[in-house]
């Protein structure tokens, strides 16, 4: 005899569980999102354009030879038509020395006064628009002594970048390279941390020689393509160095913060388009402590200043660099702890 079950008296084989429905985004969120990045892009462009508009001289090095008794009254001058901090004037006893101290980048220009007339002796390789200024301040003080006035171009950019535009226009591809090597290796190598300090110590190498053949190539720098090999790689070796380390630390935030940190503060802080001289104060001098400026500041000398001291920016990008190996180092050891 077949019993038949009704279908309400069957039990299930397995019970549901009703499950909490999940939480939307809130308001409190949407009104931070759209507080907060407004507040953030409107702050960056302030910087931009608080570098970029009106750029004036700030403790420019501006050599001086001329007699005693005019060389006060050249300084004096200077300092109220300029403005107390737009140059730090150094006198020279003669125009060879302050030839040499061009080459050394200890100034960026000079004037020389004598009763033959003034000289104007300007550096457009460190600087196009500094150059332009001091041939300025040569020509007010022939012209306030009814002097004839002459330039002469201690140490000039190849003639295929005369107006050094072509160097200028690197930065941005260097430092895009340096991004690059570093957010790859946190994310595609992450928790393989010799696989991403190999990327970040062998690849700024190969960019290096990359960057600086192309640009002997294209006349940016007339030789020492090794020597401007080696400082490239130690520029993009400091962005992707930190950015490895920020990446592989934090994750993908940390990423964001390093990119953040090197694009959009460090490369208009680098003053590289002008001078570190024409950036409002203390920004100059802060450009030149994060990895673009103290890279470009570096570069340029190798290229350009053959007799300068590379201590400094060498030893800012050494910096970078091991803060981005520190937290790679730190990133290794949490992995081993989990």
């Amino acid at each position: 005899m077949t019993t038949y079950i009704e279908p309400s008296d069957q039990l299930p084989l397995t019970e549901k569980r009703s499950e909490p429905a999940p939480h939307g985004p809130s308001w409190r969120l949407v009104a931070v999102l759209v507080l907060a990045i407004p507040i953030v892009v409107s702050t960056i462009a302030a910087m931009f354009v608080s570098l970029a508009v009106d750029p004036e001289p700030h403790d420019v090095p501006l050599g001086l030879v001329a007699p005693a008794r005019a060389a006060q009254a050249i300084e004096s001058a200077l300092a109220a038509q300029a403005g107390d901090d737009a140059f730090v004037v150094e006198q020279f006893a003669d125009a060879a020395a302050a030839r040499r101290a061009i080459e050394t980048r200890d100034i960026v220009g000079a004037v020389t006064v004598g009763a033959q007339g003034v000289t104007v002796l300007t550096s457009e390789a460190g600087s196009p628009a500094l150059a332009q200024i001091v041939a300025g301040v040569g020509t007010g003080i022939a012209t306030a002594q009814s002097l004839p006035v002459t330039t002469e171009s201690v140490v000039a950019p190849p003639s295929t970048d005369a107006r050094g535009t072509g160097f200028a226009a690197g930065l941005l591809p260097l430092l895009i390279a340096g991004i690059a090597l570093g957010a790859s290796a946190a994310i595609a190598l992450a928790g393989r941390v010799w696989m991403q300090a190999t990327v970040v110590l062998i690849g700024p190498l190969v960019a290096g020689l990359g960057f600086a053949a192309v640009w002997s190539w294209l006349g940016v720098i007339d030789g020492r393509v090794v020597p401007v090999a080696m400082a490239l790689a130690l520029l993009i070796g400091a962005i992707s160095w930190f950015t490895a380390g920020a990446g592989a630390l934090l994750g993908t935030p940390g990423v964001g913060v390093a990119a953040i940190l090197m694009m959009l503060i460090s490369n208009p802080l680098s003053g590289l388009a002008s001078s570190p001289y024409l950036l409002p104060a203390p920004w100059g001098t802060l450009g030149q402590w994060l990895p673009t400026g103290a890279g470009g500041t570096l570069t340029r000398s190798v290229a350009y200043f053959p007799d300068a001291s590379t201590a400094g920016p060498m030893w800012i990008l050494l910096g970078w660099i091991a803060a981005g190996a520190v937290l790679l180092a730190l990133s290794a050891l949490r992995q081993r702890r989990v």
